[in-house]
């Protein structure tokens, strides 16, 4: 069985001297192969951290028991890890992380 090569793009993109400098020095360093390694993925980690979420529409009921089971699993974890878990509204999480502490369900 043959792997199926990747099919790719050329991109040219103007960098300032300093900013090639500050590329070449972490090559050198060992941190990537050369500068087309080190653009490849930092263009990857940048598309990473923009991906767009997309937010259910669900019932307060609904999301209200679909954070409680998110918690009995993720003991210490942050709202907003909430929210994109469960790919739920950031603000309806607050209301409902608020509700939970009022009913001394959560600390």
């Amino acid at each position: 069985m043959q792997k199926q090569k990747e099919i790719s793009e050329l991109v040219s993109a103007r960098l300032s001297p300093k900013e090639l400098e500050e590329i070449e020095k972490l090559v050198e360093e060992g941190f990537y192969m050369n500068t087309a390694d080190f653009v490849r993925m930092s263009v990857r980690e940048k598309l990473e951290s923009i991906k767009v979420i997309s937010v259910r529409d669900v019932s307060k009921e609904k999301a209200k028991k679909e954070v409680i089971e998110y918690l009995r699993n993720n003991k210490r974890t942050y709202p907003s890890d909430i929210a994109d878990a469960l790919q739920l509204d950031f603000d309806i999480i607050l209301d409902i992380i608020k509700e939970l502490a009022k009913e001394g369900r959560i600390k």
